[in-house]
């Protein structure tokens, strides 16, 4: 699938992103955040998604974060929050078919700022996808519950899994779930069930109703996404990746569960 450079203004800046644009009516709009010390081409590979343009109908977007990193760059919780905001409305003004809201998605740095931006614009935000750094809600109680789907490995030596050592990494990835839960309304006891042979489904709520917060952990996997494309020395550098589910398509199906229960 053939991605498209683009940029939009922000307070007199020009911010870029890569844009993956379906050939007939747009059936959702998806934001996938790269991770830190990445960009959104890497992002593009890592997960495939542009390939939801063709096969699904999807506007799949990869935007770029503006601070650098070691050859690549991070997001700023703070300061790249006016970006995703006007590319969101934007983007849903130019795309009124998708729907009301967009899904948001990312990895690891991507997954943290995915979090926090649909905690504080929740009006804009029809689902999050987190995929190697689910992190609680920065509010309290968003202006609306927000659906969350999440992946994790229980072997990530970048963001572990029982939670680490820092503030921006000081809870377990199942206490983040369930604050997400608690924000949402949800009972704080959630449905567990053994997927796969080392993949395991952790749900509050219920599947497609409002506020539903699923977890999908991988046993034994890394800092990696699943069903993603990773070579030979970053698999060696980030343990192993999970092929018993595919967290692009996951994440699109989650999202339009959410976003247009009433065609499914």
């Amino acid at each position: 699938m053939t991605l498209v450079e683009r940029s939009i203004a922000v307070a007199a800046r020009s911010r870029g992103y890569l844009l993956a644009e379906p050939v007939g009516e747009a059936t959702g709009i998806i934001l996938s955040l790269h991770g830190s010390r990445s960009n959104g081409r890497q992002q593009a590979h890592l997960t495939g998604m542009a390939a939801l343009a063709s096969s699904a109908g999807a506007v799949v977007v990869f935007p770029r974060a503006e601070t650098p990193d070691r050859g690549g760059f991070k997001w700023d919780h703070e300061g790249d929050v006016a970006f995703l905001r006007v590319l969101s409305e934007h983007l849903l003004a130019q795309y009124p078919a998708a729907g009301e809201r967009v899904c948001i998605c990312g990895m690891s740095g991507g997954a943290r700022m995915s979090c926090f931006f649909a905690s504080t614009h929740a009006d804009l935000v029809a689902a999050v996808g987190a995929v190697g750094g689910l992190r609680a809600p920065s509010v309290t109680t968003p202006v609306r519950s927000v659906p969350v789907v999440a992946f994790h490995g229980t072997a990530d030596r970048i963001n572990p899994y029982a939670g680490g050592l820092g503030q921006r990494w000081d809870e377990s990835v199942p206490e983040a779930a369930r604050r997400w839960a608690v924000a949402n309304g949800l009972p704080a006891q959630p449905s567990e069930t053994q997927v796969g042979k080392s993949l395991r489904r952790t749900t509050y709520g219920v599947e497609g109703e409002p506020g539903e917060v699923t977890l999908w952990t991988s046993d034994g996997a890394g800092h990696t996404w699943p069903g993603g494309s990773a070579g030979l020395l970053l698999r060696l550098f980030l343990g192993s990746v999970s092929q018993e589910i595919n967290a692009s398509e996951e994440i699109w199906r989650f999202y339009q569960r959410h976003a247009r229960p009433s065609r499914l």
